[in-house]
C-alpha cells in the first residue's frame, strides 16, 4: 500500500497545507481517499470537496479513481506514446503518471507527496 498526502502549494493559512490522504493498493489496483474531519470541504480539490460537503470523508475506489484520472494525461492524448516513453512505461496506467507528475494538474495548486509504503 502506498500513501500520499494531498497538499496545496499556495496555501497561506498557518499550518494547513495537508488536506487528505490518497492510498493506492498495488495488488488490488484500488485507490482510497481519507479526509480528516478538521478539513473544510471548501479547501479541497473538486471531487473530494464535493463528497466531503455531502459528509463523505472516506472515499472509495470509484470516486478516488475519478480524482486520479482528472489529474493525469488521458490514454487518448495525441502524444501519449511519447509521454509514456518519458515516464518509462510500456503500457498505460494512471498510477505511474500520477507519481511522475506528483499529481499536479492545470486546474488547481494541489499535488501529492508520498508518506509511506
Amino acid at each position: 500500500m502506498r500513501r500520499f498526502l494531498i497538499k496545496e502549494d499556495n496555501d497561506l493559512s498557518a499550518g494547513q497545507g495537508e488536506y487528505a490522504v490518497l492510498s493506492y493498493d498495488e495488488e488490488t489496483d484500488e485507490y482510497h481517499i481519507s479526509i480528516p474531519l478538521s478539513v473544510n470541504p471548501d479547501d479541497l480539490p473538486a471531487i473530494p470537496g464535493i463528497l466531503a460537503r455531502k459528509g463523505i470523508r472516506e472515499i472509495d475506489d470509484r470516486w478516488a479513481r475519478r480524482f486520479v484520472r482528472e489529474r493525469v494525461v488521458p490514454p487518448d492524448r495525441q502524444n501519449i506514446g511519447m509521454i509514456m516513453r518519458e515516464v518509462g512505461m510500456t503500457y498505460y496506467s494512471e498510477f505511474p503518471l500520477l507519481v511522475y507528475t506528483s499529481g499536479r494538474c492545470a486546474m488547481d495548486e494541489f499535488y501529492i507527496e508520498e508518506i509511506g509504503t
